[in-house]
Order: C-alpha cells, then sequence, then structure tokens
C-alpha cells in the first residue's frame, strides 16, 4: 500500500478554520489556509471586543460549573 500525501485548502483563518487545519495536519495532509483578513486568528486577537467574547464577570466557581467534566482541566 503506497501513502500518499493529500494537499488540502481550508478557507478561513478563524477559530473552526484554525482547528480544521491543525487536525487535518495532524492526520498526514499538506494544508493551506487561506482568508481575507491580513492575519489568522483575528477573533482570538479580538476577543472581548467583538463577538467572541471568552471573558466573563461571574464568580469562577459559576463559570466552570458550565464546563462539567472539563472544569478540572481549566
Amino acid at each position: 500500500m503506497s501513502s500518499t500525501t493529500i494537499d488540502v485548502a481550508v478557507i478561513g483563518a478563524g477559530p473552526a478554520g484554525l482547528m480544521a487545519a491543525e487536525t487535518l495536519a495532524q492526520g498526514g495532509a499538506r494544508v493551506t489556509v487561506f482568508d481575507a483578513m491580513p492575519s489568522a486568528g483575528r477573533k482570538f486577537l479580538m476577543a472581548g471586543r467583538g463577538g467572541l467574547n471568552l471573558t466573563h464577570s461571574e464568580p469562577l466557581e459559576a463559570f466552570l460549573s458550565r464546563y462539567r467534566g472539563a472544569a478540572p482541566k481549566l
């Protein structure tokens, strides 16, 4: 059985596109990410100023309770 590398284009360098690119690359694909913006991950850079707000003004225990079994890792 021969091993063939697959070339994949991911359109969009937001959180979902970057996650898809990472997963594909870990699976052996050769990945190129394209985005209209000048830098990748702009939503992460803008966190708190736009639609992706990663901060909360609530007690830490209440925030972590939303993540159930994953809370200890956070």
